[in-house]
This record gives C-alpha cells, sequence and structure tokens, in this order.
C-alpha cells in the first residue's frame, strides 16, 4: 500500500516537467519556422538613401574628382539568407550596382562637406578619390531569441593628385541590426548603418590629408 501511494503521489510531478518541455519544444519551431521563413528565395534590397550627411565641413570650394568605385569583390551578391539551422540558402542582391552607389554616396558627402565634385575629368590640381569595393555583405545571425543582422563594409580609398600626392588608406566598418526574425525589410537598415560609419571615417581622413598636403601647382 506505502509503494502504491508513493507511486500515485509522484505522478503529478512529472506534469509540468511534461508541459514545460512541450512549451519549450513548440517555441523552438516557431523561432525555426519564422527565420527559416521564405529563406530559400533570392531577395534584392533597396539600397538605402541617406536622409543626413555626416556633417562635416572643410572642403573650402576644392575640386576633387571622385568615379565610381571599382568592383574587387569575388561574388556579386551582398549577402545571404539563411534558415533556422544557420545554413545559407538564397542571396541578397542590391537593386543597383553597390561601387557605383558607393562612389555616388562619397561625392554626395564630400559635396555636402564644401568640395566641388567632378565625377570625372582632367583638373591641373584636382585631387582624384578613387575607392575600391572589397567586401559588402549582410548577414543574419542567431541568437538565441533574436537574431543579429550584421552588414560588413570593406573599402580601399586612393587619393592621388597631378602635383604628385600619393595616399592610400584599407577601411572595414560594421553595421549591426537586432530583430525577431530575419524578415526581407531587416537587411537594408544595417547596411545603410555600416554605410554611414564608413563615411564619417573617410570624410575627415579626405579633409585632414588635403589640409595637410595643400594643393600647388603642377611644373611643366
Amino acid at each position: 500500500m506505502n509503494e502504491r501511494r508513493l507511486s500515485k503521489e509522484a505522478e503529478p510531478l512529472r506534469q509540468p516537467f511534461r508541459s514545460n518541455f512541450l512549451i519549450w519544444l513548440s517555441l523552438l519551431f516557431v523561432f525555426g519556422g519564422l527565420t527559416a521563413g521564405c529563406a530559400f528565395g533570392d531577395l534584392t534590397i533597396q539600397v538605402p538613401n541617406p536622409t543626413d550627411t555626416t556633417g562635416y565641413s572643410g572642403g573650402n570650394d576644392r575640386v576633387v574628382i571622385i568615379p565610381p568605385f571599382v568592383d574587387k569583390r569575388p561574388r556579386s551578391r551582398i549577402g545571404m539568407k539563411k534558415n533556422g539551422y544557420g545554413m545559407d540558402t538564397a542571396n541578397v542582391l542590391a537593386n543597383q550596382d553597390i561601387s557605383g552607389w558607393l562612389g555616388a554616396r562619397l561625392g554626395n558627402e564630400l559635396k555636402a562637406a564644401g568640395f566641388r565634385v567632378n565625377p570625372s575629368g582632367e583638373n591641373p590640381t584636382a585631387a582624384k578619390i578613387q575607392g575600391f569595393t572589397h567586401q559588402v555583405f549582410i548577414e543574419p545571425v542567431m541568437q538565441w531569441t533574436t537574431v543579429d543582422i550584421e552588414a560588413d563594409i570593406s573599402v580601399l580609398i586612393r587619393v592621388t593628385r597631378p602635383d604628385g600626392l600619393e595616399a592610400e588608406r584599407r577601411y572595414y566598418v560594421k553595421g549591426l541590426g537586432q530583430a525577431l526574425a530575419a524578415f526581407d525589410d531587416t537587411y537594408a537598415p544595417s547596411l545603410g548603418k555600416a554605410s554611414h560609419d564608413l563615411m564619417k571615417r573617410i570624410v575627415p581622413d579626405i579633409i585632414n590629408l588635403l589640409n595637410r598636403y595643400p594643393e600647388s601647382q603642377v611644373r611643366p
């Protein structure tokens, strides 16, 4: 009788454990479904157009030539989609040439800083600012209950001038956003953050460089 009564008393203790396990299992399937939803179709995103600039000044009406960036990336896609298991399942693409977008973005920033920007052409004193795109990539990184959307940009900036000035610098920035799941509209904001941080580093470097080494007339 005692053994039977103990087994009956112990039986209810198993119910909460079983219920909690089923709840967590259901949440796991729901979360996996959210992160994996539409994970197998390529996504084309609208690259963000900035609503404000970095706010730097000091161009002093100097002429600079900024051609489109040269694309050095190994692949044309700018990111990946993942399923709930973290597997690469589809491509993230840009709605326009990503290197042309970066060059135009830098040109707009330098215009706002007080430079006169030409996309190309010859000028006896103008500095040419050539960018090389080495990486633009957006990737969802699964956390326990959220998803980090990471955007990485790596570029090389080379400044040359007819009077002999030559300088170059490599830049790497990361833009991070958080979401409950990697939906299609969560990729572009991280790219916007990364590109804004990139301009906040490039623009003052160019201003400081050209202030330190003023233009001089080219000797015939």
